[in-house]
């Protein structure tokens, strides 16, 4: 019989809005957001937050409990990050169960958050835009770059955190690396020849794709100093994950999006797709032209005057806010998916709409 781990919780501290740090007896630290999992009869009250901040620990049972007598198991606080993402899914049926015909699958597509990420080494270059998708209508809600005092981390964080439901964060930059180049290099000496031709070593699958589909073709990872920046977002994602104590998994399936999770966007090939300027705007004197495609972008979704004027200003925001609308046509079911997911799970992909003249055709499911 497999035995049921025991856990003493040795320490709290409520940290931000329904957020508790909490720690164990065997050293372990978990940063829980209890926002999606306050639903129902008993949980439902603690979304009050007077009731949420009167969290303490039980002499008795050693775990968090609250004055309406809600409490959770300290094994389940412990795997937080394994065992939260169910809970939320159970909580998300107690909601539907409270509105009275409803959707299940509609409604947690209809009320997600969309985190857009222009990544770059450099804090000051990356680019951050907030979306909120209530009843298919996207708004823009908030929009700025790292490094203004606040680093892009806290800033996601914060979002995160305040957000309802679950969020989808769009990145532009490389997920993987091509899997010829490990293979390649795993067994390779210096001076010795390499007999995979170069776009195999330094170009993923995903990227000849979207050269192919699109006639655009995405910098090689393997290749480019585009690597540094592949390495930024992974260290991005690594830190939301252990600061917010999540799994912020690889969403492959737009109809499953129950937890925080994240996608790999190609701003170039979402403007490509949506028949909007792809080039030539990045310059401070290229102002005009971003201005044109801002303009464009309010069509695409709901974009307040002094959010426009910020995307306008700095393209980097600008970039942001298109990983916002890639990240819709992904929600929305029209990205392309990948032909083969054995390779491109290790790889990364980008999802992006087609071209409005392409005939890709789906692969058979």
């Amino acid at each position: 019989m497999r035995r049921h781990p025991l856990y003493r919780v040795t320490w709290c501290k409520v940290v931000g809005p329904f957020v508790v740090s909490v720690r164990f007896d065997d050293g372990v630290q978990q940063r829980i957001d209890f926002r999606p999992v306050l639903r129902g009869e008993l949980y439902g009250e603690l979304r009050d937050p007077a009731v949420f901040e009167r969290v303490r620990i039980d002499p008795d049972s050693w775990t968090l409990v609250w004055p309406n007598g809600a409490d959770f198991d300290p094994a389940t606080l412990h795997d937080w990050p394994d065992t939260g993402p169910r809970l939320i899914e159970m909580a998300r049926r107690w909601a539907e169960e409270e509105r009275p015909g409803g959707d299940p699958g509609e409604a947690a597509r209809g009320s997600l958050r969309i985190i857009g990420i222009d990544c770059a080494v450099q804090e000051a270059a990356r680019g951050l835009a907030l979306a909120a998708r209530d009843d298919h209508e996207l708004r823009l809600v908030a929009a700025t770059v790292g490094g203004t005092g606040r680093t892009s981390q806290s800033i996601v964080e914060e979002w995160l955190t305040a957000s309802d439901g679950a969020a989808v964060i769009a990145i532009d930059a490389p997920f993987g690396w091509p899997e010829r180049l490990a293979c390649s290099l795993d067994s390779h000496t210096a001076g010795a020849p390499i007999g995979a031709p170069p776009d195999a070593l330094f170009r993923r699958a995903t990227d000849l794709f979207i050269q192919r589909e699109m006639r655009k073709r995405p910098l090689d990872v393997g290749a480019d100093r585009i690597a540094r920046t592949a390495h930024a977002a992974l260290q991005l994602l690594g830190s939301l994950r252990e600061s917010l104590g999540a799994a912020i998994p690889l969403s492959w399936d737009p109809a499953g999006l129950t937890e925080h999770s994240t996608i790999e966007v190609y701003p170039a090939a979402t403007l490509i797709a949506h028949g909007i300027r792809s080039t030539g705007y990045k310059k401070p004197t290229q102002l005009q032209e971003r201005r044109e495609m801002v303009s464009a972008l309010r069509g695409e979704m709901t974009i307040p005057a002094r959010l426009a004027a910020a995307l306008s200003e700095n393209p980097d925001v600008l970039d942001a806010a298109v990983c916002v609308l890639a990240a819709e046509d992904f929600i929305a079911g029209r990205a392309m998916p990948p032909p083969d997911r054995g390779v491109v799970e290790r790889e990364g992909w980008i999802w992006t709409a087609p071209r409005r003249t392409a005939t890709y055709t789906a692969p058979d499911a």
